[in-house]
């Protein structure tokens, strides 16, 4: 009885689930950039405090990049340096 009412699920969700595969996405391509995306940020030695950052995707990507940039910049002037100055 089990196995009859499953394999009738199925046949009933299968046109359903390939009527929805058959749509193309139609997302637009500049979109997905201005979307905003919101984040939960804990200060270092805080367990308690925490601020809500929302930022657009490109917002994200540029304050990513720049991080990356200033610790990169951290790395190259500790290696250039002669040790003890």
């Amino acid at each position: 009885m089990r196995i009859a009412l499953l394999i009738v699920a199925v046949a009933v969700s299968a046109p359903a689930l390939a009527a929805d595969a058959s749509k193309p996405a139609t997302a637009q391509p500049g979109a997905d950039k201005d979307r905003l995306i919101c984040h939960r940020e804990v200060p270092i030695g805080s367990l308690i405090a925490s601020r809500k950052v929302c930022l657009t995707k490109s917002e994200w990507e540029a304050r990513a990049r720049d991080g990356n940039e200033e610790a990169r910049k951290l790395v190259y002037d500790n290696q250039t340096k002669p040790s003890g100055q």
